[in-house]
């Protein structure tokens, strides 16, 4: 008697999964063969972050496909009353699992385009192409039942599920079509599980799901559903393939990745034909063979320097979590720059739940069907919009010293200002305060030997007054110093301490009043305050300072310790005053506090009044 033909495959999260003969010569077929050189996770097998994200499509397939014989094991016994599943069945679901991701391109998503054909098209196309080699191999055409299940679900994909798809037969392809591409489906269930594993080590597992399965009436007709038992795994497979995509499938280093393939791509001229025919690595062997070559000034060998050697040196990256935030970004970016050759942008979205594709209805004990959102108190409707900016500023572009230093600014500006500020006691008057921060409080009483110098800033202030209504607390000035102008915003944060925070955000590269007046609605939109759509304006104090400030180490923190001695003007009125302030630049807010309980000790008065209310004060006009 002759030996199946049997391959087990080693799966490291489903164990052993075994491989019958005809499945085994499939495995061999051109485009099944080749999900062994497509990674799972596209770009992230690039990633700095995700180092083991080193796992193929092919295991991925193989685990889909057990998926899939464990829930025709279950549906098997639990609905012998309406159907049975043959062994032709069995085979034709099999395989559907096994070669839903043919389609794939290298590196996944990331170099799909829109308009371009979908996976799922060249999947069809695939198993069109060796459906002579398929059906020999299984004896009968079974390809033409695995391309109808894949064109049905893409219908269901396009159509959504607001309205239910009519059954005539209630049979095995019906609960399979409905968990093939659903919110709760078998390619969903293993990459969510396979992925959390392979990149945190973490096991989770939510296959006890299937033997929830029901079916339930909705407007005549059946629809597949689960028992109240299955809410709290179907919680967990919700919120952890949400909580995913922010940690591992819009991970940031293999998103800028991603951006930079595209741009590869481009530049190198890849025609669809290559990017849907290469494997990875020969992608991979191109951008080596670009290095090779040594041509360090062109684009290409920035590019291929990026991927291979992870050079991220000189190249900026920001992630959004906020669409209004991305925009006025992009909006003080374009501000700075006109050079859109060096900018990327990228947006992708994650929802928990999105019941207008594919919805989850759970069945109570009393017979009564509920969306989920009815009945879970975890699960809402909730999406977020990820946006991404990369822009690289390596010489290869050519860029102006100006243009690079505000771009750094922008990327790397800390908004969130902290500190605490005070005012001179009686006996401290003028720059003779110095020497006592100095040597009386800074390095007697505290203890710091490592002071820097003081450096002393002119500059001249002029405060806005908004006719338009925006909150009280936001300050917004113009700057002159003798080397620069900006323009600057402030809005105070209240986190319950008793240290100011305040968002700064700082204008460079503004030729006007109006060009501000925009990019200041652009900022107030994205703070969600109830603004007129067309900002308006009035001169207000003009406040000349002479700033002498020094940097103190403090506790592990960086602490900048400024001195104003302050001109205020403001319609022939004119008043004087000063100022203390400390910074925090780097640490922990516990050292300012620190800091600032030994200034009490010397007779500073803390305060929280802003430099413009203090002028106000000072010149009688509030």
């Amino acid at each position: 008697m002759l030996k199946e033909n049997v391959v087990i495959v080693r799966h490291p999260l489903l164990g052993e999964i075994r491989l019958n003969e005809k499945f085994v010569e499939v495995a061999e077929l051109k485009p099944f063969y080749e999900l062994r050189f497509k990674s799972q996770l596209g770009t992230k097998v690039l990633s700095k972050e995700l180092l083991n994200a080193r796992h193929n499509r092919f295991m991925h397939s193989v685990g889909v496909m057990f998926l899939t014989s464990k829930l025709l094991d279950v549906c098997e016994k639990k609905f012998k009353k309406y159907f049975t599943i043959t062994t032709e069945d069995r085979e034709v679901l099999e395989l559907a699992a096994l070669g839903h991701d043919i389609g794939h391109t290298a590196f996944s998503h990331s170099l799909e385009e829109r308009g371009e054909k979908t996976h799922e098209e060249r999947t069809i196309e695939g198993f069109e192409k060796y459906a002579e080699e398929i059906n020999k191999i299984f004896g009968y055409d079974i390809t033409s039942k695995v391309i109808d299940i894949y064109k049905n679900n893409a219908n269901i994909k396009k159509k959504g599920t607001s309205k239910e798809v009519e059954e005539e037969n209630l049979d095995i392809l019906f609960i399979f079509t409905s968990l093939l591409i659903g919110t709760i489906d078998c390619d969903r269930m293993e990459y969510i599980m396979t992925d959390r594993y392979m990149t945190f080590g973490e096991k989770v597992d939510f296959t006890d799901i299937f033997s929830y399965i029901t079916i339930v009436l909705l407007n005549d007709s059946p629809t597949v559903g689960f028992e109240r038992g299955a809410i709290s795994t179907i919680e967990n497979l919700l919120l952890t393939r949400f909580d995913q995509y922010d940690y591992i499938y819009y991970d940031p280093d293999s998103t800028l990745i991603e951006m930079v393939l595209k741009r590869y791509k481009k530049e190198a001229k890849w025609s669809d034909e290559y990017v849907t025919s290469a494997m990875e690595f020969e992608m991979l062997s191109e951008m080596r063979k670009t290095l090779l070559k040594g041509e360090k000034g062109s684009v290409l060998y920035r590019l291929a320097q990026v991927i291979l050697e992870g050079k991220r040196d000189n190249i900026f990256f920001k992630k959004f979590k906020d669409d209004k935030q991305y925009e006025h970004f992009l909006k003080r970016l374009y501000s700075i720059t006109n050079r859109r050759d060096i900018i990327s942008v990228a947006k992708k979205k994650a929802s928990i739940y999105d019941p207008e594709k594919n919805k989850v209805y759970i069945k109570d004990e009393d017979g009564v069907v509920k969306d989920i959102t009815e009945v879970s108190l975890k699960i809402t409707q909730l999406s977020i919009n990820f946006s991404y900016v990369m822009v690289d500023i390596d010489e290869v572009y050519n860029l102006s010293q100006e243009e690079i230093d505000s771009i750094k600014a922008l990327f790397e500006d800390n908004p969130v200002e902290i500190e605490k500020k005070f005012i001179f006691p009686n006996n401290m008057k003028n720059f003779g305060i110095l020497r006592n921060i100095r040597d009386n409080i800074l390095t007697t009483m505290i203890g710091i030997e490592d002071i820097g110098d003081w450096d002393m800033v002119k500059n001249e202030d002029l405060y806005y007054n908004p006719t338009s209504k925006i909150p009280n607390s936001v300050a917004m000035w113009h700057r002159k110093t003798n080397k620069s102008e900006s323009y600057y915003i402030k809005i105070p944060t209240n986190d319950g301490t008793s240290i100011t925070k305040r968002e700064e955000y700082q204008y460079k590269n503004i030729s006007n009043l109006e060009e501000f007046l925009e990019l200041a609605t652009s900022l107030f939109k994205s703070k969600n305050f109830k603004i007129e759509e067309k900002l308006t304006v009035e001169e207000g104090v003009r406040i000349k300072t002479t700033r002498v400030k020094t940097l103190i180490s403090l506790q592990d923190s960086i602490i900048e310790i400024s001195c104003d001695f302050s001109e205020y003007e403001y319609k022939g009125k004119v008043a004087k005053g000063n100022m203390l302030e400390c910074e925090l630049k780097e640490g922990d807010d516990l050292s300012l506090w620190y800091l600032t309980k030994h200034l009490e000790k010397f007779g500073f008065i803390q305060t929280n009044e802003s430099k413009q209310k203090r002028a106000k004060k000072a010149l009688e006009i509030e």
